[in-house]
């Protein structure tokens, strides 16, 4: 299989980022070798510059360009604790449980946690006490747009400091066996032992939840290799002391298993250097194009897969103009319960985009277009 240029780039990264992690000294004419501007956009696109960085400075002299950029990203993750803590402090003084998620919990299995990059802070909460949070964040300068609407309410402050404060883990709408699962998350939570009202997942209901939240992202618009080096991280680390009978059963019920055990399988392989098979080294060409939430081509080749005719891409086209009712009564529960608005919300949304959101508009248009079955496999 030939080795495309941004192949090249994402070995490149991939090798820096198995050698912070394993604790390895990155070799210096390896490194000498690289094209490290492109390493560094692929670092970025992937929220991987610190871990790269860490490995790479150890072995040469880090350009300007990614030194800036990791201090840069360490400022954001320093700005992020600090409100983090005000944040739970807060909580912990008008009595509300929290759950701490995802990267705030897993930064601490990487050798140092400045390794984890973070683009917003998740938190599980008491739902009940949803407005009660909201005052907490407005006080402190966060603004929330999507209240009440999904299953977190994201709250931004500044241009980069975001939190999704979870009223559940998942939708309910899009996977409510998901939800059943872990609507016990909390009674199967141990409590933090400095805090009163802070709870931390069980181990294996961290990983389980990690998974979940993984191949939600990989069946929509694909997932990065941040992703996939949490599950190397992760197994690494705990993988000796895990209920694996439990996880089994449970990934099972959950219909993850096959995920699971080929995301495992994967990680551990491309972050210890392992040969890939062709099936592996696809799936890894589709996580390193997917960037780190995904990319809009993904997403694209997710829909459509081998069918790129003018029949399936006006299927694409009727589904993103009428959403499922789910949808429609979890966002929009006006139109929703008032059937006459309908038409008028389904002739207003192109418009809305014409006028609010051209750029991207125009981009899926042409994405769409120009959408071509993968003929390499």
């Amino acid at each position: 299989m030939s080795i495309t240029d941004d192949m090249k780039t994402a070995q490149d990264l991939i090798y820096l980022v198995s050698c912070a992690v394993n604790d390895e000294e990155a070799d210096k004419e390896k490194c000498a070798e690289m094209d490290l501007t492109k390493v560094l956009k692929s670092a970025i696109r992937h929220s991987l510059t610190v871990a790269a960085a860490t490995a790479l400075e150890k072995a040469v002299q880090l350009p300007p360009s990614f030194r800036e950029e990791k201090y840069k990203t360490i400022r954001v993750l320093s700005l992020f604790e600090v409100e983090r803590k005000q944040l739970l402090n807060e909580l912990e003084q008008q009595k509300i449980w929290y759950l701490p998620l995802k990267g705030i919990i897993m930064r601490e299995y990487y050798p140092k946690s400045s390794m984890r990059e973070m683009s917003d802070n998740d938190i599980l909460y008491d739902s009940s006490r949803a407005a009660d949070v909201k005052a907490i964040m407005e006080k402190r300068g966060f603004v929330c747009s999507n209240y009440g609407i999904y299953h977190h309410d994201t709250y931004k402050k500044d241009s980069f400091l975001k939190f999704e404060m979870h009223r559940t883990l998942f939708m309910k709408e899009l996977h409510e066996e998901w939800c059943e699962h872990f609507e016990s998350t909390i009674d199967r939570a141990v409590r933090d032992s400095e805090n009163n009202y802070g709870y931390l997942m069980t181990d294996e209901d961290f990983y389980i939840f990690q998974i979940c939240h993984m191949y939600k992202h990989y069946k929509f618009s694909g997932t990065g290799l941040r992703s996939l080096l949490d599950v190397y991280v992760f197994n690494k680390r705990f993988s000796d002391s895990l209920d694996n009978d439990y996880l089994s059963k449970t990934f099972k019920e959950l219909k993850v298993a096959d995920f699971e055990r080929d995301m495992r399988e994967l990680s551990e392989k491309v972050f210890s250097g392992k040969e890939l098979t062709d099936k592996e080294q696809n799936e890894l060409s589709f996580i390193v194009s997917s960037n780190t939430h995904g990319s809009s081509e993904n997403a694209l080749k997710l829909q459509l897969g081998d069918d790129d005719s003018g029949k399936s891409k006006r299927r694409y086209i009727l589904k993103q103009l009428f959403p499922t009712d789910a949808l429609t009564k979890k966002k929009h529960p006006l139109v929703f319960r008032y059937k006459v608005l309908y038409p008028f919300w389904v002739m207003y949304r192109p418009v809305k985009g014409l006028l609010f959101n051209r750029r991207k508009m125009f981009g899926d248009i042409k994405r769409l277009n120009n959408y071509k079955k993968d003929e390499t496999k």
